[in-house]
């Protein structure tokens, strides 16, 4: 799959990264306004000087979409008309009805429209949701998610924390991860309820947020996301049944399944770390941990647009879209103290 990146900024740069170590995939076409910054980045593809250039290459087959999300739609649309296939970064974009337009694009042109939700490829959520969907912890009854960083600061740019690109703070930040993972954990939610606090930075988006939600079947789910994390960056998501339960953490990374063979039965425990991501990231970074998620979510970005299954990983434009509602649907429950009902994906 021959793709053409949008945008060499930092995740630009580490999806440049992925695509030079990725056997299904290859980065053919660059373009950023920053004409160096592309180039060096890049130096074998070819560089356009503009979007449109770029996605109408008979050299590019699919579009990598690594532009703030303002941009998101536009090009996502125009990726579709012209006929290729598009993987965009998270969030999806900053509004649901900005992410509606951009599905409808992609089926209507019948091309491939996935974002890039890397962590569902991290190995210890692949324990936990593997897990649950095994039914090694018996019936899934909830699941609690955080993830956190020090807020400001881990920021490059002032964008990144604006309420017109991003749609949002926290929860459209490092928190579009874990509303994501837990869908892809529990299934799709259909009441939401939460706060989203502004106490800490004094901006016009959230730097903390607290939801809950529940699945048509009763599972219920907790979500915090936070830019006051002043122990560094972390994160965690746990799904507990009535036999065991099973936790991803990172980082380090690591997970734990504990099973019983009846609720509070016998149990026994097992762990699971990875010593080579740890050695592996202090020497490289944690880009290495992404960039290793990345080659995988090529190879099922491949997959899919040849009508394969691929590990069945990958999110799909609908999951993006459904992220971007939760996090509203926060905001809206946020405002008016009320529990807010979600319809059904189309």
């Amino acid at each position: 799959m021959k793709f053409g990146l949008i945008g060499a900024g930092a995740i630009g740069a580490i999806r440049a990264s992925a695509l030079e170590r990725s056997k299904s995939c290859s980065l053919t076409a660059v373009h950023d306004l920053d004409e160096a910054r592309a180039r060096s980045l890049a130096p074998s593809a070819t560089f356009h000087s503009t979007v449109e250039a770029l996605i109408e290459s008979p050299d590019v087959e699919a579009v990598l979409i690594s532009t703030p999300p303002q941009f998101h739609e536009a090009l996502a649309v125009a990726a579709a008309k012209a006929g290729k296939h598009a993987l965009v970064e998270k969030p999806m974009a900053a509004t649901p009805d900005a992410c509606e337009q951009m599905i409808k694009a992609a089926k209507a042109a019948g091309t491939l429209l996935t974002v890039g939700y890397n962590q569902r490829y991290f190995p210890a959520l692949k324990v936990v949701r593997d897990a649950v969907m095994s039914g090694d912890i018996g019936r899934l009854s909830h699941v609690r998610a955080y993830a956190g960083h020090g807020g400001l600061g881990e920021f490059k740019a002032p964008w990144m924390y604006d309420q017109a690109v991003m749609g949002g703070g926290a929860l459209m930040d490092n928190g579009t991860h874990i509303v994501d993972l837990v869908r892809y954990i529990v299934g799709d939610p259909t009441e939401v309820f939460g706060q989203a606090l502004h106490r800490v930075w004094g901006l016009d988006v959230e730097d903390e947020a607290m939801a809950l939600l529940k699945s048509e079947d009763g599972v219920a789910a907790s979500i915090e996301a936070s830019w006051d994390e002043w122990k560094g960056y972390r994160f965690h998501i746990e799904a507990y049944g009535d036999r065991g339960m099973a936790k991803a953490y990172y980082a380090p990374m690591f997970a734990t399944v504990i099973r019983m063979d009846k609720p509070g039965g016998s149990k026994s425990v097992e762990r699971k770390f990875y010593p080579e991501s740890i050695i592996r990231e202090k020497f490289r970074g944690w880009q290495s941990t992404v960039i290793q998620a990345f080659v995988e979510e090529f190879d099922d970005f491949a997959a899919a647009a040849a009508g394969q299954q691929g590990s069945g990983r990958i999110a799909m434009g609908a999951d993006g879209m459904r992220a971007v509602q939760i996090a509203h649907a926060v905001y809206d429950s946020s405002r008016t103290g009320s529990q807010v009902k979600l319809a059904p994906l189309p």
